[in-house]
């Protein structure tokens, strides 16, 4: 894998916010004044009977549980940031002509698309060894593997929270919509995605659905 940002950028970059989150904010700030109530982001009322409708119920598991995983990814980035001020990058610089990009091999494979066989070869792809081990050794001291796990066990928690409400029936256009929002919060590929099919189309439906439910 080859990268061309600078070293230090890395460290003195924020951190990273979840991106099921930023989607699920920005879609519920798109929401018609009024349809969220004040004691909640669903757009159902506080006394609606569980019994009635899960969704409400789902929804506010799987929102606890993207809270819980982008504090994870705080936590990550935070140890992340603190490791990189203690050690050198996992990765070695490629060697390249004057005037050029400053690029990066994280594995020894680039290396080896980038320099012939020999002993330059041979020595960077050592010190990337010593760089990678001294940041595994790291990681684990700092608890940044540990924290690394519990981020992916969440962010699995996530989706199987949008699983188990998406496959829940509807019963409402409050909660089509909620299931829409929450297909959109974890499915949507990015910003740059949002224009094309079918999230395009999905996002419309969303705008009617708004509509429909507006007090």
């Amino acid at each position: 894998m080859t990268t061309t940002d600078d070293p230090s950028a890395t460290a003195a970059m924020p951190a990273a916010r979840s991106a099921t989150r930023r989607r699920l904010l920005g879609l519920l700030a798109g929401l018609p004044t009024g349809v969220a109530p004040p004691l909640g982001l669903s757009g159902y009322p506080a006394c609606a009977p569980p019994a009635a409708d899960p969704i409400p119920n789902l929804f506010s598991a799987f929102e606890a549980a993207v809270i819980r995983h982008e504090a994870a990814l705080w936590r990550c980035d935070r140890l992340e940031a603190w490791l990189l001020a203690e050690l050198d990058h996992p990765r070695v610089q490629l060697p390249a002509p004057a005037g050029t990009p400053v690029c990066y091999a994280a594995d020894p494979d680039t290396i080896a698309q980038h320099l012939p066989p020999g002993r330059r070869r041979y020595r960077l792809q050592q010190v990337l060894l010593r760089r990678q081990q001294a940041w595994a050794r790291g990681a684990r001291a700092c608890g940044l593997t540990r924290a690394q796990e519990q981020e992916t066990t969440l962010d699995t928690a996530v989706r199987q929270a949008a699983a188990t409400l998406l496959a829940s029936p509807a019963r409402t256009l409050a909660a089509i919509r909620t299931k829409l929002l929450v297909l959109l919060a974890v499915q949507e590929p990015g910003e740059a995605f949002r224009d094309s099919s079918p999230w395009r189309e999905l996002r419309l439906l969303l705008r009617d659905l708004n509509s429909m439910t507006e007090p």
